[in-house]
């Protein structure tokens, strides 16, 4: 077996009872093809990056999961079809999958990447001057070190 992730972004003006409906027919699918559902996780509404459909929030629905493949195409094409999908993204994790283990693993539930701890970076955005350098003394140098347009470059003076 091999272990696949889908993530899918639902309208986020839905009632609850419709993205359960549609939560339980992917389930569902995955079930009739023999495969094992890991995680399936309401990640809530979130903003998105970008506007889609006219929208600037979503549904996020996370899904882990392994299967044969059978079930991969399915999924997509039943989210494809539906109109209260707006994206989904399917991922292929791991290639060869010993169910028993994998079950027996289990492990949390992935929590949404918004909710993970950052640190903050250690540098600041702008680097102080002593770093690279003053700008325009180092262009005051540069012209200071070319030669006038009126001096002759590499004949020498008779003496």
């Amino acid at each position: 077996m091999r272990e696949y992730e889908t993530i899918y972004v639902l309208k986020p003006d839905l009632p609850q009872d419709q993205v359960t409906v549609l939560k339980d027919k992917v389930q569902d699918i995955i079930q009739k093809a023999e495969g094992k559902i890991l995680h399936h996780v309401d990640w809530g509404k979130r903003r998105m990056a970008y506007q889609v459909e006219k929208f600037q929030q979503a549904q996020y629905l996370y899904l882990q999961y392994l299967d044969q493949g059978l079930a991969v195409a399915e999924i997509e094409r039943i989210l494809k079809n539906d109109d209260k999908v707006l994206k989904f993204l399917t991922v292929k994790v791991e290639e060869k999958v010993n169910v028993e283990d994998r079950l027996a693993q289990g492990g949390e539930a992935p929590i949404a990447p918004e909710e993970l701890v950052r640190e903050e970076p250690s540098h600041d955005r702008y680097p102080p001057r002593e770093r690279y350098g003053d700008r325009d003394r180092d262009r005051e140098r540069r012209h200071d070190a070319a030669p006038m347009a009126d001096e002759s470059i590499g004949e020498e003076s008779p003496e």
